[in-house]
């Protein structure tokens, strides 16, 4: 039988209203929560809104069904 798989994609944005600062510390509590129940980081990307800066995080996980 094949393996079956879900999926979900979390959107992390940085703090501040004139920042683009990101919490490390805070990410990685919720990849951590994240991995404890099973769900696997398959990729990340960021969202650039010009000007070299990154508007957030998307972050891509799976986990067997």
């Amino acid at each position: 039988m094949a393996k079956k798989f879900e999926y979900k994609t979390l959107e992390i944005k940085p703090k501040g209203t004139w920042t683009s600062k990101f919490d490390v510390v805070e990410i990685d509590k919720i990849l951590n929560e994240l991995g404890r129940d099973g769900w696997e980081l398959v990729s990340m990307e960021d969202k650039n809104f010009g000007y070299g800066s990154t508007e957030c995080f998307y972050y891509t996980f799976k986990r067997e069904i």
